[in-house]
């Protein structure tokens, strides 16, 4: 149901017709003022003589004590549901100023907006135990209101006019609470089909609207109010839809794979017996805009001239999954949602996409971003590469350049390296190009942390096992930097020379301080006849595993220490008698407070 702008004012509820003011305090006003609410509630149950009592329980739902809003508005509520059963708040076709029952029927859904303005409102309250009473009672009146709309046309509707309201109010929330966002996402977000269809299509047209984007061109769909749009909202607001949305989107950790997996929804299955229905679109009174329909998105191809529901579609769903991202990753992104969407974009976005290639843009301007956006991004483009045919010529010189310093530092690491693993997998790849990281990060063990160098060096003996061709770097005449061919200031990497270089960088990591270090560089002393290192197994590793492993290792024997104890920290060796031989140490006078 499309909801009206609200006036409001701080109206004083008179005391002389028996209710109670609002904004009273004190624990006997409380209780009193719910006593009140309960009996106003009973008086409208009773007769419609007293239909003015639901003016004074709005007016109670705006009062500053959460209890007393708490049970206004569950009072409302139990007061509109059978409202909405019966088709009593259905807009009257034809009203005039003689028709009693119309006039009354309009001034019931004036009020009814009314209560769903304040429970919208209260959603952005910073009390989380109103805020998920009321997205309860939201959703429960959109599920009235659609098997109202159901039963009028003989054929399935969403009360989306409502729904975009509430998925409004969500997205500019300014306390969205832990609880507000686990009991929206978990019990009806993730679960329901439809309600999740609804939601990406309503939250890519509010982010597309506060972008000051156009609404697509579509002549199947009737351009309403609502789609009109103005220029772009102010940076907190984007920065707000932009928090909220996200965290919402990134708890939708699957994604319907087959049609037959659409079972699941909140208003009922539009087709329970697998019958096809013709679907019209029309609102049937509830909605403000005559020519507000609900989008189809396609056609039933098996049938001539049948429509299909949209929520029985998987490829809908597909399309308003992608609008949503779409739309989201325009946004002015903070440095955290853009690295977090950038560790799920392949395996919880890319999937459901029905034209991946989308993000081509995105992926390859933050593959050339550098630093850790670069590592995170490096996934998902790999991805649209190898699976969706996206030609990167550029792809392993940008890899190339990753190898710095910085890299080793960063605590994407472990993510770099593995899939870094699987990107020099291929034997048809030039041992030029194989040979060029190789002595990248050869060169970087020199100046990297011990836990890097030992990822490192097994990443070397595997490539060296995988590209033969390769293994004339470990005979290779340059002992030093001086004498060494590779150009480790080269950015192509089939122009450093490195395969006519050789790996002493790993002789020189033989004498490494770290032990563990020292002793896996001498792997590459023996034959390569020992199968290749699971890089798994060294990844994880940091000073603090290192140090564990130290202090838990089982000694031969006991380390060597002196012989004879000092007495002191200052000591000097004087002369002995001639009937003694040898030297004796002694304090240095002075110091004899500092002796053992």
């Amino acid at each position: 149901m499309a909801v009206a702008k609200r006036n409001r004012s701080e109206t004083k509820v008179d005391p002389s017709v028996g209710h109670f003011a609002l904004g009273t305090s004190g624990a006997k006003n409380i209780k009193d003022a719910v006593e009140q609410i309960r009996l106003l509630e009973r008086q409208v149950a009773e007769s419609k003589t007293h239909l003015n009592n639901i003016v004074t329980l709005i007016q109670y739902c705006e009062d500053d004590s959460p209890k007393i809003i708490h049970a206004a508005m569950h009072a409302l509520f139990r007061v509109f549901s059978p409202m909405l059963s019966k088709g009593e708040l259905q807009k009257p076709k034809k009203a005039t100023a003689e028709d009693k029952k119309a006039t009354v029927t309009l001034w019931l859904r004036d009020n009814y907006v009314k209560y769903l303005n304040r429970m919208c409102a209260i959603l952005d309250l910073p009390e989380a135990g109103l805020q998920v009473p009321a997205l309860k009672i939201l959703l429960d009146l959109i599920k009235l209101e659609s098997a109202h709309l159901s039963t009028l046309s003989g054929s399935h509707h969403f009360a989306n006019d409502l729904y975009l309201n509430v998925v409004d109010a969500l997205l500019n929330c300014d306390n969205m609470s832990a609880p507000l966002l686990d009991e929206f996402t978990q019990k009806y977000f993730g679960f329901y089909d439809d309600l999740r269809f609804y939601f990406l299509k309503n939250a890519a047209q509010i982010i597309n609207a506060a972008l000051g984007s156009k609404p697509k061109k579509d002549n199947k769909t009737p351009q309403s109010k609502k789609q009109k749009t103005t220029g772009q909202a102010p940076p907190a607001k984007l920065a707000l839809i932009l928090g909220n949305a996200f965290a919402i989107m990134e708890t939708l950790k699957s994604m319907p794979t087959e049609a037959k997996e659409l079972d699941e929804f909140w208003t009922g299955n539009p087709d329970p017996n697998n019958e096809k229905k013709e679907y019209t679109g029309e609102s049937f009174g509830f909605s403000e805009d005559e020519d507000d329909t609900v989008e189809d998105l396609t056609k039933d191809t098996s049938a001539a001239h049948v429509k299909r529901h949209p929520l029985l579609t998987l490829f809908n769903h597909r399309r308003v999954f992608s609008d949503c991202w779409t739309a989201l990753l325009r946004l002015p992104f903070t440095a955290v949602i853009y690295k977090k969407t950038l560790l799920i974009v392949h395996k919880r976005i890319i999937p459901h996409l029905p034209q991946p290639t989308v993000l081509m843009d995105f992926l390859t301007d933050s593959y050339n971003a550098g630093g850790a956006i670069s590592l995170l991004a490096l996934k998902g483009l790999f991805v649209l590469i190898t699976e969706h045919n996206l030609d990167y010529p550029d792809f392993f010189q940008k890899l190339y350049m990753l190898f710095d310093r910085n890299l080793m530092h960063v605590k994407y690491r472990a993510r770099f390296f593995s899939q870094v693993d699987i990107f020099l997998s291929s034997p048809l790849l030039p041992a030029q190009l194989v040979a060029a990281f190789i002595k990248r990060m050869a060169r970087l063990g020199l100046s990297s942390p011990p836990a890097s160098i030992v990822i490192i060096i097994p990443f070397i003996y595997n490539l060296l096992k995988r590209h033969p061709t390769c293994m004339q770097l470990i005979h290779g005449k340059a002992d030093s930097e001086k004498n060494d061919s590779y150009d480790a200031l080269q950015d192509d990497p089939m122009k450093s020379n490195a395969l006519q270089s050789s790996l002493w960088e790993l002789q020189t990591l033989q004498n490494h301080v770290a032990p563990n270090v020292a002793t896996l560089a001498k792997i590459f002393n023996e034959q390569f006849t020992k199968p290749s290192y699971n890089l798994e197994d060294f990844l994880d590793h940091t000073y603090a595993t290192m140090f564990q492993n130290e202090i838990t290792k089982k000694r031969k024997g006991e380390a060597a220490i002196a012989v004879d104890a000092p007495k002191g920290l200052f000591v000097a060796t004087v002369e002995e008698t001639a009937e003694e031989e040898g030297e004796q140490d002694a304090v240095v006078p002075g110091w004899e407070s500092w002796s053992f």
